[in-house]
């Protein structure tokens, strides 16, 4: 969405695949954009899956740029784009590491290797990305670039947050935005938070995402008896708000590729505590402090107890290495034109 919203739309415009309702779809379609609903491939399988995508492909020959955002279940799409003759097909890593249980991820390693023979144009928001999907193949890197003014603390938005939320200004508010997955590692975030409040009742903890283990983490919180500090969020659009309302930013991820949530959490001038699986790449600002997983969630947790709440609203270290959309979308842009104007 960052990167459709300052792409010259003149020139190109995107329409999209999705597997669910989302809070964007109005905003797409305003700006001239469709959104294509397909069943995800684990509910129909993936001789069906390839099958419904064919169907799309065919009834709309008139795309020639296809652009997967699924890692390695990319290679299904691709493969699929390059029998439906489009000719431009991009792949776009995100992650370092593939989620599910033993036999899922050996699929989508067999997946993933389709992507070699069926991409035109390999693309990813990292260095560590990029190597785990492409392996030796060449890559070009396309940050997660985002509206740095946007995201930039505002005391205004943490009034305005804080209010809605029903959170005193002496609250001390941990917050994280992620989708509810094992990735995520969210087990691991209550376990801390409840070593946290066991020793400080001043502390709310602020989880904004939606996913499959949403459900078990809420029973997580309630079997603890913190459910009074905890607030659960979905997805919204004024994210940027809410950040500017935490003091601080956990993200104990077990891996990730270059995760959007930390240069959004940076710009807003947040400590951030962070696990030591995460690339230190993403240390942009020196704003994050990385800790190894190894360690017990007392450990972190008396850590962040011993942070005082200070920010640094400085984003020009952002800016400095282009981490701003308008610059990223450029980037884009210019891979979108130049290659189909070779067609």
């Amino acid at each position: 969405m960052n990167m459709y919203r300052n792409i010259d739309r003149s020139k190109i415009q995107f329409d999209f695949i999705v597997h669910k309702e989302g809070i964007f779809d109005n905003e797409i379609k305003n700006m001239g954009g469709n959104v294509f609903k397909l069943d995800y491939i684990n509910k129909i399988g993936p001789y069906s899956y390839k099958k419904q995508l064919e169907k799309f492909f065919k009834e709309h020959s008139e795309y020639k740029i296809i652009h997967s955002h699924l890692n390695q279940v990319t290679g299904i799409v691709l493969e699929v784009a390059k029998k439906c003759k489009i000719p431009i097909r991009i792949a776009h890593s995100h992650n370092t590491k593939a989620s599910g249980n033993f036999i899922t991820k050996i699929y989508k390693a067999h997946l993933g290797k389709k992507i070699k023979e069926n991409a035109t144009i390999n693309l990813a928001c990292g260095e560590a990305a990029g190597k785990w999907l492409y392996k030796t193949e060449p890559f070009i890197i396309i940050k997660n670039g985002i509206n740095l003014e946007k995201f930039k603390f505002n005391n205004l938005y943490r009034e305005e947050i804080r209010t809605e939320l029903k959170i005193d200004d002496d609250k001390v508010i941990i917050g994280h935005v992620g989708r509810f997955e094992a990735q995520k590692n969210h087990k691991f975030i209550i376990d801390i938070f409840n070593n946290i409040v066991k020793k400080n009742k001043n502390y709310i903890l602020v989880l904004i995402g939606t996913g499959k283990l949403k459900e078990e983490i809420m029973v997580k919180v309630k079997t603890y008896g913190i459910e009074e500090n905890v607030k659960f969020l979905d997805v919204r659009d004024d994210v940027y708000k809410i950040y500017s309302a935490m003091d601080f930013f956990l993200f104990p991820s077990l891996h990730e590729g270059f995760p959007l949530t930390l240069i959004e959490a940076q710009a807003s001038g947040l400590k951030i505590i962070c696990s030591d699986r995460i690339s230190e790449n993403t240390n942009i600002t020196k704003k994050i402090k990385y800790i190894s997983l190894n360690k017990n969630a007392e450990y972190w947790a008396n850590y962040i107890l011993n942070l005082e709440c200070t920010r640094n609203a400085d984003i020009s270290e952002l800016y400095a290495q282009e981490y701003g959309d308008k610059e990223n979308a450029k980037l884009l842009e210019d891979v979108y034109l130049s290659n189909f104007n070779k067609l």
